[in-house]
Formats: structure tokens, sequence, C-alpha cells
């Protein structure tokens, strides 16, 4: 039995264009990772969020994007948090008074006080699945190949 052999010919003029249709894609999914997933983010937070300035963190190097959803207002949460804080420090001062008066004032205001604590979700399921669906379409729509 005999050794069959074939040749392979290729043509250095389509493999160089093999090589830059690959670059292009490579170039494309770069683009899409570092400028075009933060703009999209940004975009669904003002349009289907309406959220008038939007907080998201590029990474650009890295390729990352990422952004950061408030409960609310960043001056009601400050506010939030000095009532939160006014609130522990009323126990400590109530324990510091040493009159019977001073002491049930205190601990009358320190009952009264409720803690600010929300179980509500801040995004909503609807939500989370809009913005996958709209990532999806500008990944078909940027990627063309």
């Amino acid at each position: 039995m005999g050794r069959n052999m074939f040749q392979i010919e290729v043509d250095e003029k389509a493999l160089e264009e093999v090589r830059h249709s690959i670059n292009r894609m490579v170039q494309s999914l770069e683009h899409l990772r570092t400028f075009d997933l933060g703009g999209e983010l940004s975009a669904w937070q003002t349009e289907d969020v309406h959220r008038n300035k939007p907080f998201t963190m590029r990474f650009r190097k890295a390729g990352r994007a990422q952004t950061v959803f408030r409960p609310h207002s960043w001056k009601r949460v400050k506010r939030s948090i000095l009532y939160q804080r006014r609130g522990s420090s009323l126990l400590t001062r109530a324990l510091s008074r040493r009159t019977q008066k001073g002491y049930l004032r205190t601990m009358a205001q320190y009952h009264a006080f409720q803690p600010l604590a929300s179980t509500r979700e801040i995004l909503r399921q609807e939500l989370i699945e809009q913005l996958g669906t709209r990532l999806v379409e500008m990944a078909r729509e940027k990627l063309k190949w």
C-alpha cells in the first residue's frame, strides 16, 4: 500500500484578507466593550428608568462599565444618614443624663425614633429584563460581520 499525499496551496492574498477581517472583528468587539456598553447603560437609565443624572462608571482599559442605583437623591440619602445617626446617639445621651426627668425625656425620644429601612426593591425585574434586551439589540446593531 502506498501513501496518499495531497497538497494544500494557500494564496497569501486570501490569507491576508482573512487576517484583516479577523482584526476588524476584534476591533469592533473591543469598541463595543469599551465605549458602547457604558453609553447604553447611561441611555437605559435616562430613557427607561427616567433618571436625570445616570451614574455610570466606565473602566475603559479593563473594558467594563458599571451603573449604580441610589434609592433616592443624594440630598435625601444624606438627610437619612443624619437622622439615623441622631437616633443612635439618643440612647447614649439618655444613659448619661443625671436626673430622672432628663433620662425619661430622652428615653421617650429614643422609643419614638423609627429607623428608616425599606424592604422595597430599588430596581424592578421588568427593568432588568428590559436592560438585557437593550444590550442584545445594541450588540446586534453594532456587530455586523
